[in-house]
C-alpha cells in the first residue's frame, strides 16, 4: 500500500485548512445537499467532502459512510488532493497504490473510488469531495458533474464570513435512488425547496402577486424582492440557460447573492453596481458554460422612481393606469457571466401612484398557439390588459390565459412572472 504523500508546502495548507473552522463542526445543510446530489447524479452509494488534516481525514459531510474519520496514512483523498486533476479509480483492487489498503481488504470493502480536491480561499488544496461503491465503476465517467459541484463547495468555503443565512442553499434532500422512481421523488422534493425560496407577498404600501412553473422537474428560473431600507425596495428575476440539477443550482447560487446581499463591497441600491458585480460573481467559465439573465431594479417610494437594469433579460412592463398604455422598459444589455468587466448601465423612470409592475422570463412570452402563431411580448402585453379588471390573483389568471393560447398546461420554458402594485 502507497500511504497518503505530504506536499510540498504542507505546513502551509494545514494553516489554510485551520483557517476555515470547519474541522469537527456538526453537519449542515448546505454542505450535505451537495453530496446527496453528487450520490444522486452518480448512482453510488457513497459520497463524502473530506478535510486532510495532518494525520487524519474527517468528514465534513458524508453519506453512505459510517466513521467519521480515518487515518490519512490509509486515505484515498491524501492522494487525490495532491493532484489537480480528479482521481478516479474504478476498481481499487487493480491499483497497486491501493489494492491492500485497509479500506479495500475490510469493512466497507471498497472497489471504486473517484475524488477532486477542495481549494480554501487562497487556492491551497484543503480536502476532496469524493464518492465510491463497494463494487468497480463499469460506466462512462463524466467528471463535469463533479467539478461543477466541488466548485459550489469551495464558493462556501469562499463565502463563509457571508453566508451565515444561507444554510438552506443547495437543500436537495436526495436520498439513495436505486431507481428511477426515487430519482423523480428527490427532484419533487428539490423543486418544493426551490419554491420555499420565493418571497413572501406583499401587502401594503406595495402589494405583489407572483408565479413560477418550472417546465420540468427542476428549471432555471427564480426571483425575489426585499426592502433594503424603508423607502427602497429592491425586485429581481433571473433566468438561468439550461434546466435540471445544473440550472437549478446556479439559480439557488445567484438569488442567494441578491436576497442575502452577498456580494462584498457591493451597495444593493445601486443598480449598476449590481449587475456588474453579479457579473464578476458568475463567469460562464466557471459555471459549466452557463449564463443567466436578470432583471434587477430599485423603487424608491419617496421620490416615485424606478431605477433598474436588464442583462439579456425581457423588458419590464409598466402601465402607469389602470387603463392606460403600456410603457416597456427597455434595457438591452448582454446577459451575466458572458463578457467580462461589460460596462452596465441603469435606467430610471418616474411611477405615478397606483401603477402596476410586470417583471417576467422569456416562457412568459416565447409561446406558439398549436396553430403556429407565435404571442411575442405583444401578445403578452394584451393578455395582460384582458386580466386588468380582476382584483386579485391577476397573475394566476394571466398564466392560465397563456396556457390556453398554447393549448397546453404544460410550458415549454420555465413561467415566472412578478406583479407589483406600486
Amino acid at each position: 500500500m502507497l500511504s497518503a504523500p505530504n506536499l510540498p508546502n504542507e505546513e502551509q495548507r494545514i494553516q489554510e485548512l485551520y483557517a476555515l473552522e470547519l474541522l469537527d463542526t456538526p453537519p449542515e445543510d448546505r454542505y450535505d445537499s451537495i453530496i446527496r446530489v453528487l450520490r444522486a447524479v452518480y448512482k453510488v452509494p457513497i459520497a463524502y467532502i473530506s478535510l486532510v488534516d495532518r494525520d487524519r481525514q474527517w468528514f465534513k459531510a458524508r453519506v453512505g459512510l459510517e466513521i467519521l474519520e480515518t487515518p490519512r496514512s490509509v486515505s484515498f483523498c491524501g492522494h487525490a488532493i495532491a493532484q489537480q486533476e480528479p482521481l478516479f479509480v474504478p476498481d481499487l483492487t487493480q491499483d497497486s497504490r491501493f489494492a491492500d489498503n485497509p479500506m479495500v481488504l475490510e469493512d466497507p470493502h471498497l472497489r471504486f473510488y473517484a475524488g477532486l480536491r477542495l481549494s480554501g480561499p487562497t487556492g491551497l488544496p484543503v480536502g476532496t469531495l469524493c464518492m465510491a461503491d463497494t463494487v468497480p465503476y463499469e460506466r462512462s465517467f463524466d467528471d463535469a458533474p463533479l467539478r461543477e459541484l466541488a466548485h459550489l463547495v469551495e464558493q462556501q468555503f469562499q463565502m463563509l464570513d457571508l453566508i451565515s443565512a444561507q444554510r438552506k442553499l443547495l437543500e436537495v434532500r436526495a436520498q439513495l435512488l436505486q431507481t428511477q422512481a426515487l430519482l423523480q421523488s428527490e427532484l419533487r422534493d428539490a423543486a418544493d425547496y426551490i419554491h420555499s425560496l420565493l418571497p413572501t407577498p406583499l401587502m401594503e404600501p406595495i402589494s405583489t402577486s407572483h408565479e413560477l412553473v418550472a417546465c420540468s422537474e427542476l428549471g432555471g428560473d427564480l426571483f425575489g424582492y426585499h426592502w433594503i431600507s424603508e423607502e427602497e425596495l429592491a425586485i429581481y428575476l433571473l433566468d438561468v440557460s439550461g434546466h435540471g440539477v445544473g440550472a437549478s443550482l446556479l439559480s439557488v447560487s445567484a438569488l442567494n447573492a441578491l436576497r442575502r446581499q452577498a456580494l462584498p463591497g457591493i451597495c444593493f441600491t445601486d443598480v449598476e453596481s449590481v449587475l456588474c458585480a453579479m457579473n464578476s460573481a458568475f463567469p460562464m467559465e466557471e459555471h459549466n458554460g452557463k449564463f443567466l439573465t436578470l432583471w434587477y431594479g430599485v423603487f424608491h417610494t419617496g421620490r416615485r422612481e424606478l431605477e433598474y437594469g436588464a442583462a439579456g433579460h425581457p423588458p419590464a412592463l409598466l402601465w402607469q393606469r389602470t387603463r392606460g398604455p403600456c410603457t416597456k422598459l427597455v434595457s438591452n444589455q448582454i446577459m451575466i457571466g458572458a463578457a467580462a468587466d461589460f460596462p452596465y448601465q441603469a435606467e430610471r423612470v418616474r411611477v405615478q401612484q397606483g401603477a402596476r409592475l410586470y417583471v417576467y422570463s422569456d416562457g412568459a412570452f416565447e409561446l406558439d398557439s398549436p396553430a403556429g402563431e407565435s404571442l411575442g411580448i405583444q401578445g403578452l402585453i394584451e393578455t395582460i390588459e384582458k386580466n386588468a379588471h380582476r382584483s386579485s390573483q391577476r397573475v394566476s389568471a394571466i398564466r392560465e390565459s397563456l396556457q390556453t393560447f398554447q393549448g397546453s398546461a404544460d410550458f415549454v420554458d420555465d413561467f415566472s412572472m412578478i406583479e407589483l402594485c406600486l
